[in-house]
C-alpha cells in the first residue's frame, strides 16, 4: 500500500512532485522514490508490506527501461500472473506483487489490467508511445485523482497532493455539491472541487504527450443468467458450501504479506466471517470499537464472543464524545473531502489504535452489497416479485422483521411516489431542503441524474439496485476506508471483494440470496456452526455512533460554535438562514425521539459540520476560500 503521484507536461516537475509526495508521507513512510524524464515525472511513497527489501521500492522499470510503474495496492493473484509472464520471457527483480503490472503491461498492453485480482491504482509511463496510462481496480478500492490544468496533467492518490502542487483556480463543482447534499456522496468521478476528478472503477485513462486522450472501461457489472432462474443451479446448501470455499480462498489470498495482518471485528457477519477464516491460518489480532453506551450502540459483547470462538488476540477500543471533539477535523482532512456519513469518525479512532501495532488490517466491506445484506435489497426483490409473482411477493412481505419495516416505509412508499429515493439510496436533503440551503434550484445537474445513467436500459428492480450500490455506494465506502486507514499508515484489505467471490455472488439469483426472506441468507447459512449462535439473534447495525446523544449533550457547544458562528465557512457557501434554522431546530429541547426518526436529522448535522470543517481546512492549509 502506498501513495503515488505524477506530472505530465511540466518542464521542471521536480519541485511540484516533491510537494505532492510530501503531502502523502502518511501513505508511505518507509521510502520515497522519484523518476523523471523530459516532460514527465512519477513519484511513489512506500508502505512496505510485500518484499521489505529495497528491491520492492518504486518507481519500477523493466530491463529495457521503456516502461516505468508506480502503483498503490496489492495484487492477490500475482504468483499466477508472474508464472505466466516468466514463461513469456519476463525477468523479475523483486518479490513485490506490484511488479506483475510492469511486465503485464509490457507483454499485453492495456489488456493486462482485466487479468488482475486485487486492489490497485497504477500509473505507467510508456516511453515508446510517449503516453501516461492510469488504471484503477475494477471496484474502485484504491483511489486515484486527476487534474488537467494549464497544459499539465497531475495525478495522485489523494486530493491534498494535487492541492499542494497546484491550489490555484479552484471552485466548487455545483453538481458535486448537489450530489453531496442529496446523497452525502459524489458519483461518476466527481467531487466537490471542479476540475479534480477520480479515475472511475475499472477504468483506464491514457494521456498522450501530444495531447491525445482515451478512456476505456475494462470491467463493468454483469450478471450471469436470468434473475428468475439463477445461473447457479444449486441447492441452498450447495451455495453455502461454495461460499465457504470462495470466502476461505479469498481470505487466504488477502493474507499475502511479509508483516503481521490483523482484522476489524464487529458483531456483524461480514467482519466475523473474514476474521474466522483468517484466524484459521495463524495467530490473529482483532480490533473493535465501543462507545460504552450499551444497547444499540454496543457491539463489543458480540465481537468479544466471536474473538473467543476463533481464538484471536482481541482488543476493544473505547470511543467517547471527547474523541470526536479531538479528532473530527483530522477525520475530515484525512478524507480530502466529506463523504458517506459519520462512520468515518469511529473508523478513524479504531484504525489509529490498530496502526500502533500492525500495518495491515482486513475489513468486511462488500458482503452487504454482493450478498444482499441491506433491507433495501429485500425491497427491490419485493418490487420485482410484485410484477411477476404476486403470491411470492406476499410471502416475502410477510417475512419482513420489525426492524425492516421502517426501511420498507421509507424506500417503497416514497419511491412509488417518485423522487430521488426511487434509486434505493437514502436522501439526506430533499429537493425542497436543497433549495433552501442553496438559495434556489440545484445549480448543476440534478443529483440523481448520474444514478439514472447507471441504470439506463435495466428494467429489473434488483439489478438496478445492484448497479447503484456497486457503481456508486460501494466506491464511496472504499474511498472512506482507504483514506481513514492510510491516514495512520495502515493498509486495509477487503477479502469479500475478491474477484472470484464477487463473480460467484453475481451468478446467484436474488431469490436465493434472500431465501426465506433472510438478508444475506447464503453467508448466514454457510457460517452457521462456524460462528457463535448469538450473532444470529442480533440486529443489523453497521457500527452506529451515538451522535444524536452527543450533539444534544456533551457536544452541543461544539455544534453551536461551528454552525451558528456568523463567520462559519459553511454559512458562506450555503444560505446562512437555512443553516441557522436547521441547526436550531435540531438542538431545540424536545421529548426523546426514537433512534430511527433521529437518524436522518443527525446525519444532516454531521454533513454540515463536515462541509464546514472541509472549507476551514482548504482556507487554512492552501489559502483556498470558497463561497460568496
Amino acid at each position: 500500500m502506498c501513495g503515488i503521484a505524477g506530472i505530465l507536461g511540466a518542464r521542471e516537475p521536480g519541485p511540484m512532485l516533491a510537494r505532492m509526495l510530501s503531502a502523502m508521507v502518511h501513505r508511505g513512510p518507509d521510502n520515497e522514490g522519484i523518476w523523471q524524464a523530459p516532460g514527465i515525472a512519477l513519484g511513489h511513497r512506500r508502505l512496505s508490506i510485500v518484499d521489505l527489501s529495497p528491491a520492492g521500492n518504486q518507481p519500477m522499470r523493466n530491463d529495457d527501461g521503456d516502461t516505468i510503474l508506480v502503483c498503490n495496492g496489492e495484487i492477490y493473484n500475482a504468483p499466477a500472473l508472474a508464472e505466466r509472464q516468466r514463461a513469456r520471457g519476463a525477468r523479475f527483480h523483486s518479490r513485490s506483487d506490484n511488479e506483475v503490472l510492469l511486465h503485464g503491461y509490457r507483454q499485453e498492453g492495456l489488456a493486462a489490467f482485466p487479468t488482475v485480482n486485487g486492489m490497485f491504482a497504477a500509473a505507467i509511463w510508456d516511453t515508446e508511445r510517449r503516453r501516461l496510462v492510469l488504471a484503477r481496480d475494477r471496484l474502485g478500492i484504491k483511489p486515484l485523482y486527476v487534474r488537467e490544468h494549464k497544459g499539465l496533467v497531475l495525478f495522485a492518490s489523494e486530493i491534498k497532493a494535487i492541492l499542494a502542487a497546484m491550489p490555484e483556480d479552484l471552485t466548487i463543482d455545483p453538481t458535486g455539491l448537489g450530489q453531496y447534499l442529496a446523497f452525502e456522496n459524489c458519483f461518476e468521478g466527481r467531487g466537490l472541487l471542479a476540475g479534480i476528478e477520480m479515475v472511475q472503477p475499472g477504468e483506464i485513462r491514457v494521456f498522450d504527450a501530444d495531447g491525445g486522450r482515451q478512456r476505456t472501461r475494462f470491467w463493468s457489472l454483469a450478471f450471469a443468467g436470468e434473475p428468475d432462474a439463477g445461473a447457479v443451479a444449486a441447492t441452498d446448501e450447495g451455495l453455502a458450501d461454495r461460499f465457504v470455499r470462495e470466502a476461505g480462498g479469498a481470505v487466504h489470498r488477502h493474507l499475502m504479506s511479509d508483516v503481521p495482518v490483523a482484522a476489524y471485528l464487529s458483531a456483524g457477519f461480514d467482519s466475523t466471517t473474514v476474521a474466522h477464516f483468517a484466524a484459521g491460518e495463524g495467530p490473529l489480532r482483532t480490533f473493535t470499537g465501543s462507545f460504552g453506551a450499551g444497547g444499540w450502540y454496543d457491539e463489543a459483547g458480540g465481537a468479544a464472543e466471536v474473538a473467543a470462538a476463533i481464538g484471536s488476540r482481541h482488543e476493544t477500543v473505547t470511543i467517547d464524545a471527547g474523541d470526536f471533539a479531538a479528532h473530527f477535523d483530522a477525520v475530515v482532512a484525512a478524507l480530502d473531502e466529506p463523504r458517506m456519513g459519520p462512520g468515518a469518525f469511529s473508523q478513524y479512532v479504531v484504525a489509529r489504535r490498530a496502526a500502533s501495532d500492525v500495518k495491515v488490517i482486513l475489513t468486511g466491506h462488500g458482503g452487504d452489497e454482493f450478498f444482499s445484506g441491506y433491507p433495501v435489497f429485500k425491497i427491490a426483490e419485493l418490487k420485482r416479485r410484485m410484477t411477476r409473482n404476486p403470491l411470492a411477493a406476499a410471502a416475502l412481505l410477510a417475512s419482513f422483521r420489525a426492524s425492516e419495516w421502517p426501511h420498507l416505509g421509507y424506500f417503497l412508499l416514497r419511491s412509488l411516489a417518485g423522487g430521488e429515493t426511487r434509486h434505493g439510496l437514502p436522501v439526506l436533503f430533499d429537493k425542497a431542503a436543497r433549495r433552501r440551503l442553496m438559495g434556489g434550484e440545484d445549480p448543476g445537474e440534478a443529483p440523481d441524474a448520474a444514478l439514472a445513467r447507471m441504470t439506463a436500459g435495466e428494467d429489473d428492480p434488483y439489478r438496478r439496485l445492484m448497479a447503484i450500490y456497486v457503481g456508486a455506494y460501494l466506491p464511496g465506502l472504499f474511498m472512506v476506508e482507504d483514506k481513514i486507514s492510510m491516514a495512520h499508515s495502515l493498509e486495509s484489505r477487503t477479502p469479500l471483494c475478491d474477484n472470484d467471490l464477487v463473480d460467484f455472488a453475481l451468478s446467484i439469483a436474488p431469490d436465493r440470496k434472500l431465501a426465506g426472506g433472510v438478508l444475506k441468507a447464503i453467508p448466514k447459512r454457510a457460517m452457521r456452526g462456524r460462528l457463535p449462535e448469538g450473532l444470529y439473534r442480533m440486529p443489523k447495525r453497521g457500527f452506529p455512533t451515538p451522535l444524536a446523544r452527543w450533539f444534544r449533550g456533551e457536544l452541543r457547544s461544539f455544534v453551536e460554535a461551528r454552525l451558528l458562528d456568523p463567520e462559519a465557512p459553511v454559512r458562506r457557501l450555503l444560505a446562512a438562514p437555512a443553516v441557522d434554522a436547521l441547526t436550531r431546530r435540531y438542538l431545540a429541547p424536545r421529548e426523546p425521539r426514537h433512534r430511527i426518526l433521529d437518524e436522518l436529522p443527525t446525519r444532516r448535522i454531521w454533513a454540515l459540520l463536515s462541509l464546514d470543517s472541509w472549507l476551514r481546512g482548504l482556507e487554512g492549509s492552501y489559502g483556498i476560500r470558497l463561497g460568496s
